[in-house]
């Protein structure tokens, strides 16, 4: 069995070098837990990409979750399902912990909600 130098140096050893998405912050493990984003700039997902071009823009946010032990709750990604949401040309890949969970496509379809599974 052969591994390659390229595969011991990727952050992700639990979901390997195939994560679906592919693009250049899952290979650097943005999406990964702990991940030093501190240097980053701050901004909304409102205010677009800088220049308003086209682009990647990489997002991430921390929050802790106050559910009693012994509880089964649910969880869920909801988009605003207003007018303007179905239009606008974005697409979003909805990671949790480092695992993708939803992908959303703003204007294609209306998955406004997406139910994270354990």
């Amino acid at each position: 069995f052969f591994l390659s130098s390229t595969y011991i140096s990727y952050p992700d050893k639990t979901r390997g070098v195939l994560n679906e998405g592919g693009l250049y912050g899952e290979r650097s493990g943005w999406h990964l837990p702990g991940f030093k984003t501190r240097d980053w700039e701050e901004r909304s997902i409102s205010e677009s990409l800088p220049d308003n071009k086209a682009g990647v823009g990489f997002f991430v946010t921390t929050f802790n979750l106050s559910i009693p032990n012994g509880l089964d709750v649910g969880l869920s990604f909801n988009f605003d399902g207003g007018s303007t949401a179905t239009v606008q040309p974005y697409r979003a890949l909805l990671f949790v912990n480092g695992w993708m969970m939803g992908k959303r496509v703003g204007n294609l379809g209306y998955a406004f909600i997406h139910i994270l599974y354990r």
